[in-house]
């Protein structure tokens, strides 16, 4: 985590004018941790919201679908105005961040942009530490060990994109006029599909 003199000194140093802060500890590891998952995904964000506002740049912080959660947000086609109740840290962290973010947008008349991230799907090994993460790690764990353990129920659907949409999407979101944005922070669409399907269609 980069602390707030660090920030200040760093964009300074560069001449940034755009923080893309991808920095973040997601929902398992968070689970492990909750007090490192604080520290990374709440107080580096807001170090880099005050280096943003000092220095003048407009700044990016991803969010993600763990900001849903309990019985009360519409589960399909679901709009950017839910009820928000997540149930780690790592998605109450992220509430947190879009409600700042937007407030500094507001208050000191910044850019400041957020994106609700489904489930990355990728090819590669990576740390395995969020929710999401099954649909990949299935495989490096089935090759490995001949069997894999998915910790959610067989009928949960999560959405999720591949890794080349999703920075597709995220550079298009970053270039976009501001003038076009009526709102700071924006659902990503993906697919959907539960452990039990993806489990038979690996068999």
């Amino acid at each position: 985590m980069t602390d707030e003199n660090g920030y200040h000194s760093l964009v300074k140093k560069t001449n940034t004018n755009y923080i893309v802060h991808l920095a973040g500890i997601l929902s398992a590891l968070g689970e492990q941790n909750p007090d490192l998952a604080v520290d990374v995904n709440v107080y580096g964000v807001v170090n880099a919201l005050r280096a943003a506002k000092d220095m003048n740049c407009r700044i990016f912080v991803p969010s993600t679908i763990g900001v849903f959660g309990g019985d009360h947000f519409q589960k399909v086609q679901t709009p950017e105005d839910s009820i928000l109740q997540p149930k780690t840290i790592y998605g109450v962290g992220k509430v947190f961040n879009e409600l700042i973010g937007d407030y500094y947008a507001n208050k000191f008349d910044m850019d400041f942009r957020s994106i609700r991230y489904p489930g990355v799907i990728s090819s590669q090994k990576y740390a395995f530490n969020g929710t999401t993460d099954y649909s990949t790690e299935i495989f490096f764990h089935m090759l490995e060990t001949g069997h894999y353990t998915c910790w959610l129920r067989e009928d949960s659907a999560l959405p999720m994109i591949y890794v080349d949409d999703c920075i597709e999407a995220t550079v298009r979101f970053l270039k976009a006029d501001k003038k076009r944005l009526t709102r700071t922070c924006y659902n990503l669409g993906g697919i959907s599909f539960t452990p039990g399907d993806f489990c038979r269609e690996v068999q």
